[in-house]
This record gives structure tokens, C-alpha cells and sequence, in this order.
């Protein structure tokens, strides 16, 4: 079976599926937009794996890419669309699976699948037409929201229904697809991980810790894409708390229109409290996470019905604490409990977030408890061979005559 698997954002558990799938003598292509700059990378060399039937492209479009301008981000997204339907027609897979992809590029891309008769599986990582909203609310008020919504809300509709099959990473999302019409056998639900043996647990202090001088500190740690949906001012508020505690810091690690806001808030916000960094090397992130006594997840309120942050599950696979703002239904909340991995706050609270993380700055004992029951989950739920074998039978159900 020849596979193209396409994720717009290029995350290593999704490079980990597709080496497996190629592990297991599944030709496979890999593809990834290489200009959105404000995701975090994973994996995306080949590297010494000596898999011939495996290869990884990173796509770029003629033209600036900026993931919130809402004037050239629809131009960017067609023209990646396009350049992915190139790869289809050359690749000529069996099986496309795609993630995170805009609904324009999508729908670009599941054309290009049906003309070369390739099942089309839609892996649904959010509902795309719900972070629209969210976006296009916050820059140009409710009824630019609610239009916005409407039409792309249309569009996710007609191409979930049209997939010959939909895989969302929550039970959640399954609902809504079953909702707008997906036939129930052709909705799964497989939900994400991250591979356990690029993010593993290190010793706090390490190169990476040394490098920055975070020695001798007690360190907090936010990393990842700090966007429209997320609540950098929790950070900002962090970071003021800590400018009275000796020896605490706070690394931000991020790219995004949030990291953006942050950089230009925090003037005020002492040096030895604070530190502002862009994205690591991949091949250090265990060292990065390693660093951290706690590592912090943000989620906006209004985006907890749409978006199952997947940098939480990194943090599960590092072996440290956990403290997340977001909303008690969204499905990162649910696995921090389901793990006992760490601590959940509201998001609409700066102070609720800063009482826990003093709570887990002077509490070494429930720290230790937690860091060890998130590597532990990790190891439960997160072995690669076990998630190829349920995408496998995804595609084995996948009728293209229907």
C-alpha cells in the first residue's frame, strides 16, 4: 500500500506514524508546509533510519506566508493546497491521509486524491471552521466571526462527509462529524500522542539548562506556538508573581501572535524572572523539557470546544509536572487528570493560575507524583506500533466504491 500522509504543521508524532508506516514496507511520503514558521518542528530529517521506501518533503508556496493575516493567509493555504495535490499525482498513493490542513488546501488535496482513486482520510485534529470563528471574532468583531463560520463551516461539512473516512482525535470531534452527517462506520476515533523515544526524561540540570543559566533556579516553562488561542497575559502574570520570589524563573519558548504580545508587555518584567526564546532544536527538546520542574499548557476559554493542544503530550513523555489553564470539557484537561499528571486551572483566572503554580513550586513531593505518572501514562498509551495498527484497520475499512 503506497501512503501520503500531510500534516500542515509538521509534528513529530505524525513523522513517527509515517516511519512506521514504512517500517512496515508501506511506500510512504510524508509532506509538510516549510514556511509556517510559527509551529514548532519535529523530526522533519529523514535522518539514518535506512528506510528507502520513506521520504519527507517540506513544501513552500511562492508567496510570504502569515499565519494571521487574514489578506494573504487564504492565498498562502491554496497555493500549499496545490503543491500537495502535485505530490499526489507524482506519489500516485493508495491511501492520503491529511492533518491540521486549512479547509481550502483540503479541499485541493481530497480532488487530487479521488482523481488518482486514492481513499481520502480526513484526520481531524480541529474543527477548523470553529477556530475561524475564534479568529476572525477577535479581528473583526461578531458578524465577521459568525460569516466566517458559516461559510467555512459549509465547506468542513461537505469534505467530512465526502472523506471515505474521518479519524478525530477525540471523542468529541466524532460527535460533531456524526452530527453533520458522517456515517458512524466511517467515523473513528484514535487519539494523538508523542513518540516516546524523541522526548524522554533527563536530568534537570543538563547542557541546555546550563546554557541559559537556569541553574540553581526553581524553573517554569511554557513552550510551543502561543497564538490567538491562547492566554499569554496568564504568563505575563506569572512572571510579575516570580519577580518576588528569589531564585524562580519563568522560559517562554514560542513563536506566534501571542509570543508577539508577550515580548511587547514584558519590558517591565525583571530579566532574572523572565526569559523569551524562539524554538529549540528538535533534537534537544528532552534536554529543553528536562530543565523544567513545571511545564505549562494555556487554552483560551472560548477555544475549548475546537482545539486538543498536543504539546501537553510531550510534557507526558518528558517526565515533569503539569499545570494547564483551560477549560475543564477540553480534552487536554481530561488527560492531565486522566494521568494525574499535574494541575488544571480555569484560564479566565490569572490568579487561580499563579496560586497553582506557587502550590507546585513549594510542593517537591506532589511535583516527584506527577512527573512520575505522566512518563508512566506515556508508556501506557503512546507505543507507536500499537496507533499504526489502528490506522492500518482505519484504511482496511476504507471503502473507495462507495
Amino acid at each position: 500500500m503506497r501512503i501520503l500522509v500531510n500534516d500542515f504543521c509538521g509534528h513529530a508524532f505524525q513523522i513517527e506514524l509515517s516511519r512506521e508506516f514504512a517500517r512496515r514496507g508501506h511506500p510512504t511520503l510524508h509532506t509538510y508546509f516549510a514556511d509556517n514558521l510559527s509551529t514548532p518542528k519535529g523530526g522533519v530529517e529523514c535522518g539514518e533510519d535506512g528506510l528507502s521506501n520513506f521520504s519527507i518533503a517540506g513544501l513552500s508556496v511562492p508567496m510570504k506566508f502569515s499565519k494571521h493575516s487574514l489578506r494573504t493567509r487564504r492565498r498562502a493555504d491554496i497555493a500549499y493546497g496545490e503543491a500537495v495535490a502535485a505530490r499526489v499525482a507524482a506519489f500516485k498513493p493508495d491511501v492520503v491521509i491529511s492533518a491540521n490542513m486549512p479547509l481550502d488546501a483540503q479541499n485541493i488535496l481530497a480532488n487530487a486524491a479521488r482523481r488518482q482513486h486514492a481513499k481520502f482520510v480526513f484526520w481531524l485534529q480541529d474543527v477548523y471552521s470553529s477556530a475561524v470563528r475564534f479568529v476572525v471574532k477577535k479581528k473583526l468583531g461578531a458578524l465577521a466571526g459568525l460569516l466566517g463560520e458559516w461559510h467555512y463551516e459549509r465547506l468542513e461539512k461537505r469534505l467530512l462527509r465526502e472523506a471515505d473516512a474521518v479519524v478525530c482525535i477525540v471523542p468529541g470531534f466524532k460527535r460533531i462529524a456524526t452530527e453533520w452527517g458522517v456515517a458512524p462506520e466511517r467515523a473513528f476515533t484514535i487519539e494523538n500522542w508523542s513518540p516516546l523515544d524523541e522526548v524522554r526524561p533527563t536530568e534537570r540540570n543538563n547542557a541546555w539548562s546550563r546554557e541559559f543559566g537556569l541553574d540553581g533556579k526553581f524553573r517554569f516553562m511554557y513552550s510551543g506556538t502561543l497564538g490567538m488561542k491562547h492566554r499569554p497575559e496568564l504568563l505575563l502574570a506569572l512572571a510579575r508573581a516570580l519577580e518576588t520570589v528569589p531564585d524562580a524563573h519563568l522560559t517562554v519558548i514560542a513563536a506566534g501572535a501571542g509570543a508577539d504580545w508577550l515580548r511587547e508587555n514584558a519590558g517591565a518584567v525583571r530579566k532574572d524572572a523572565l526569559t523569551l526564546l524562539p524554538f529549540q532544536p528538535y533534537e534537544r527538546i528532552s534536554e529543553v523539557f528536562g530543565a523544567a520542574d513545571t511545564l505549562i499548557g494555556l487554552l483560551d476559554s472560548e477555544a475549548g470546544a475546537f482545539s486538543a493542544p498536543s504539546k501537553i503530550l510531550s510534557y507526558l513523555c518528558a517526565g515533569r509536572a503539569v499545570l494547564l489553564a483551560a477549560p475543564p470539557q477540553n480534552h487536554a484537561a481530561t488527560v492531565i487528570e486522566r494521568a494525574e499528571a499535574g494541575l488544571v486551572v480555569s484560564p479566565d483566572s490569572a490568579e487561580d493560575f499563579v496560586s497553582a503554580a506557587k502550590l507546585l513550586m513549594e510542593n517537591a513531593e506532589l511535583r516527584a507524583r506527577y512527573a512520575a505518572n505522566a512518563r508512566a501514562y506515556a508508556e501506557r498509551s503512546f507505543p507507536i506500533e500499537g496507533i499504526a495498527d489502528r490506522f492500518l484497520e482505519v484504511f482496511s475499512k476504507t471503502d473507495r466504491k462507495r
